[in-house]
């Protein structure tokens, strides 16, 4: 359960990260562009995870993620994984639910239950998370790559904070 919550906010996150860009015009396409909410989960065995999400695109374009994925370590080991396997797309000015996705990759099921519980704890010093996002926005294409970043970094450049994420982890 904690694993299936770990990945859902953080996939989120990724799913963010493709929707922006660096400096000022990030600011306001994190305005114009949001998840959210989640409005469900569904688990499929151990490897595959669908996610309905509530998205907002306020901009003039299209939106389109052909690929995104996303590594969790913990120190220098990877941990876990997601990969998106269809593409999403999120009509231009528009609010409403979006059907995603995800080919979960858990590299050492003991090492993903340790970091749930840091995570619920707080203790995220040694976590990172390393993402990449094509697709396009609109006529620009959008390719993000970042090796681990930070997990703390990964969350303010979306405006969560470790206790949203903590929220995941209560039963």
């Amino acid at each position: 359960m904690a694993n299936r919550k770990l990945f859902l906010s953080l996939l989120c996150l990724a799913l963010c990260a493709g929707l922006t860009s660096c400096g000022r015009k990030a600011e306001k396409l994190r305005e114009s562009i949001r998840v959210e909410a989640v409005e469900r989960i569904e688990m499929h065995s151990l490897t595959g995870l669908d996610i309905l999400l509530r998205v907002r695109n306020d901009t003039g374009y299209k939106l389109l993620l052909n690929e995104t994925s996303l590594d969790i370590f913990m120190g220098p080991s990877l941990v876990a994984g997601a990969e998106l396997c269809d593409p999403v797309e999120v009509p231009r000015r528009s609010r409403g639910s979006v059907a995603t996705r995800w080919r979960l990759k858990i590299s050492d099921p003991l090492a993903a239950y340790v970091l749930a519980r840091r995570i619920g704890r707080g203790d995220i010093s040694a976590v990172a998370v390393s993402f990449e996002v094509r697709g396009r926005g609109g006529p620009a294409r959008v390719n993000i790559c970042r090796e681990k970043m930070p997990l703390s970094e990964f969350l303010n450049t979306f405006g969560v904070t470790l206790e949203e994420l903590k929220n995941y982890f209560e039963p």
